[in-house]
């Protein structure tokens, strides 16, 4: 069984070739604006959309592959030697969601863009700025804004979640199922063991 998340045809073809040019797109549910960029020079319109090169600038951190219900978090980062990066970083994005692709171009960091699949995607937890000056010839402040997302609740958080027979029936209406489960937990508690 191969896993292609719903990838088109024509990167398949590209991805299973001897060469292929990898390029990363990223998609940010950012306040004001969306920000869509991806990791080479230049323009790349995926999805009717247009997607900014940042180049060697920006970086994702994704996770490796994880069971279902265990949240992994992925991160996206920028880094330019511009002080205007810091206006960005009191901007509250918290619940913002942002995805990941994965894609390929046709030339060597290249805008021909031949497909792109669905890689990672989740929910911004938080936004963290950092600058460092760099040493060398010339003193340069490097800042990195770094934002970072979640897939999804844990199954500690899941399990917390109370459920009841009302819930169910909302949701449900023809379950009756759960009728039976009311004051269960009460009864257990008077049952013994073994009853006499």
């Amino acid at each position: 069984m191969d896993l292609t998340r719903g990838t088109p045809p024509a990167l398949l073809t590209a991805l299973s070739g001897p060469f292929f040019y990898p390029v990363v797109l990223v998609d940010v549910d950012w306040p004001g604006a969306r920000l869509r960029a991806h990791s080479n020079a230049g323009t790349i319109t995926f999805g009717g959309q247009a997607f900014v090169g940042v180049g060697k600038f920006g970086s994702v951190d994704l996770p490796g592959e994880a069971f279902a219900g265990i949240p992994e978090e992925f991160t996206m980062s920028i880094a330019c030697d511009l002080p205007e990066l810091a206006t960005y970083a009191d901007t509250v994005i918290r619940g913002r969601r942002g995805t990941v692709y994965l894609g390929a171009t046709a030339s060597r960091g290249g805008t021909d863009l031949i497909g792109a699949a669905d890689v990672i995607s989740g929910t911004c937890d938080g936004m963290v700025l950092r600058s460092e000056v760099a040493d060398g010839d010339q003193v340069v402040t490097i800042y990195t804004l770094t934002v970072a997302f979640s897939t999804g609740p844990s199954y500690r958080s899941m399990a917390a979640i109370a459920h009841s027979h009302e819930d169910q029936q909302r949701q449900y209406p023809a379950d009756t199922a759960g009728r039976h489960l009311i004051l269960a937990q009460a009864e257990a508690q008077k049952t013994q063991w073994p009853e006499p």
